[in-house]
């Protein structure tokens, strides 16, 4: 079985250590907007061989457009991987059409039509018996009532995981 995880909103990363330590195998793809967050943190987060720093737009925000020039800069300043995922599942036609000729990976939300890479597993819920899954969640926590998907909130659900399981990045 092969499972991919990834995380949204990326900010305190001491769980995802945690789940190093617990999972012989553990990789994570880390989403963050590269213009809301330090040039420290790109540094620390592309120096762990584990964690695959994905784009999250550049100011989180609904529709953002992000352009051809900030791309390249988020991949060649902050060493970001081409996968992309719009912050609130907002993407707009254009910003699709314009990452996908950059050849891009694309999150989707699983409701939407286009072809990309859409998640199976919220980890709010226990893992589905599936033989791959894409799990999603976020590091930080949300309010109960929220999306309530944030990584304290869900790691006894994350821990139901094979130990020895096999985790890819995307």
């Amino acid at each position: 079985e092969i499972y991919t995880l990834s995380l949204h909103d990326a900010l305190p990363i001491y769980w995802l250590w945690m789940l190093k330590k617990e999972f012989t195998h553990f990789k994570v793809n880390v989403f963050a907007p590269f213009g809301l967050s330090s040039n420290g943190f790109f540094y620390y987060i592309n120096s762990i061989d584990w964690i695959n720093l994905c784009f999250h737009g550049k100011n989180h925000l609904n529709n953002e457009e992000v352009s051809k020039k900030d791309l390249k800069t988020a991949q060649i300043d902050y060493s970001f991987t081409k996968v992309y995922r719009a912050p609130f599942w907002q993407l707009s036609d254009t910003m699709y059409k314009k990452l996908t000729k950059l050849n891009y990976k694309i999150m989707l939300h699983p409701d939407d039509p286009r072809e990309g890479i859409k998640y199976n597993w919220n980890i709010k819920y226990s893992p589905p018996n599936l033989p791959i899954l894409y799990g999603h969640g976020h590091i930080q926590n949300y309010p109960i009532g929220s999306t309530g998907n944030g990584i304290t909130q869900t790691f006894e659900n994350i821990m139901k995981l094979p130990k020895d399981m096999e985790f890819k990045l995307l």
